[in-house]
């Protein structure tokens, strides 16, 4: 993953904040974010629509269905680089 996009960002959002990633990918990532503040201002979104939500990823009602739906949205509102 040398040749970062901010889709990458997107498609690694949840390994990224529940820090399931390998070494070389957040290394990746996170340089991305010191140099991309749209992704950034992403990821920090993200963090707090999940603490104000409760955590939804433990939560039964938000499926693999539901998590790839809204994967999908935030995909389209990212500008690709």
């Amino acid at each position: 993953m040398s040749d970062i996009k901010c889709k990458d960002m997107v498609e690694n959002i949840m390994g990224y904040i529940d820090q399931e990633l390998d070494q070389t990918t957040l290394f990746t990532l996170e340089k991305h974010l010191e140099l991309c503040p749209e992704c950034k201002s992403f990821v920090d979104t993200y963090k707090r629509m999940l603490s104000l939500s409760g955590d939804l990823k433990n939560q039964k009602f938000v499926t693999p269905d539901i998590r790839q739906r809204l994967k999908d949205i935030l995909k389209t509102k990212l500008k690709p680089h």
